[in-house]
């Protein structure tokens, strides 16, 4: 079993709604995760500032085709809105996926605070600051290095504190990551970031950052997308992915790893090619981690943490702190 920490399922989701399709879990993907072995994960909905006009109104339209996608796989998805869901789920022998709701990036609100408890009564339980752009709370990757958190994001922390939204810092740019670190009561995460040091991209984590997040009892989910896995063409597999995680567990714990795997499928638009990392291109190549993982000795145990279990043990964190 797998929970993926990063699936723009939200996205390919609205996009099959403008196009008339519906109904689009079950008809699209169930198949899909099911022979995967996915257990669920954080389905989020995300904006492309760059190719969007009136953002404010794709967000609510996209926040609709989400709902109503819940409605139509209302047997097929339980949406997660507290760590004892997984236990009651389990004891229920339930086969449902596990299904957090996401918000990446916060450019859809606007400046209006208040939109975030709206978000958390329908259902929403993960909040990324920013999807690389520049917004009224945060800076994200693509914005000016010198501007993080602004007085409306530290306001922002507060209610995501106070409503145990999980925080999660992939996307943010260092100086909105080390605001966070300083105004957060709670953990916080980066669902979907490897290592700097192995791969140079600014998308992934600097050392000091890794060490930030495990001093704060958080985790960080590996990104399978392949240009943050390494600059090397030939390195671009599940094989360096698996180094990135043994990296960031030498630094913080075995017990604060797990995926965000990010994969394109679920982004790219139609008529468009998916690069992905080879051995993990998609999600129907989701057994491929646990087999990479126990060729390299790991026990049931540990496969089970790093794929799933991590994960509920760090959302207990974040309610109990």
């Amino acid at each position: 079993m797998i929970f993926d920490m990063h699936a723009d399922v939200w996205t390919d989701n609205f996009w099959e709604y403008q196009k008339g399709n519906f109904d689009v879990i079950r008809k699209k993907y169930e198949k899909k995760f099911l022979e995967s072995g996915l257990f669920g994960g954080i389905f989020v909905i995300y904006i492309d500032f760059r190719k969007v006009e009136n953002i404010e109104k794709y967000f609510l339209e996209d926040l609709c085709a989400m709902t109503r996608e819940l409605y139509y796989s209302k047997d097929l998805i339980h949406v997660v809105k507290n760590s004892k869901d997984f236990e009651i789920l389990e004891k229920e022998k339930s086969k449902k996926f596990r299904v957090v709701l996401g918000i990446e990036g916060l450019i859809g609100i606007g400046d209006n605070l208040n939109y975030i408890y709206l978000l958390h009564q329908l259902g929403i339980r993960h909040i990324g600051l920013t999807w690389n752009e520049t917004n009224a709370f945060a800076t994200g990757q693509s914005g000016d290095k010198n501007r993080g958190l602004t007085p409306l994001g530290i306001d922002a922390i507060k209610v995501i504190n106070e409503l145990g939204i999980l925080l999660d810092l992939s996307h943010a740019n260092d100086k909105t990551f080390w605001d966070v670190a300083k105004y957060s009561k709670k953990p916080f995460f980066a669902s979907h970031s490897n290592s700097r040091t192995l791969c140079p991209s600014l998308r992934n984590l600097t050392d000091d950052q890794i060490l930030c997040i495990g001093e704060h009892e958080g985790m960080i989910g590996m990104n399978s997308y392949h240009n943050f896995v390494s600059r090397d063409e030939n390195k671009k597999n599940l094989d360096a992915l698996i180094e990135h995680m043994e990296y960031v567990a030498e630094k913080i714990g075995l017990d604060k790893v797990g995926f965000g795997l990010d994969f394109d499928e679920y982004y790219t638009p139609s008529g468009e090619s998916c690069e992905g990392l080879n051995g993990l291109e998609n999600v129907t190549k989701l057994n491929n981690i646990t087999l990479a993982l126990k060729k390299r000795g790991y026990s049931q145990n540990e496969i089970d943490m790093v794929t799933y279990k991590n994960f509920i043990d760090f959302y207990k964190r974040v309610e109990n702190k």
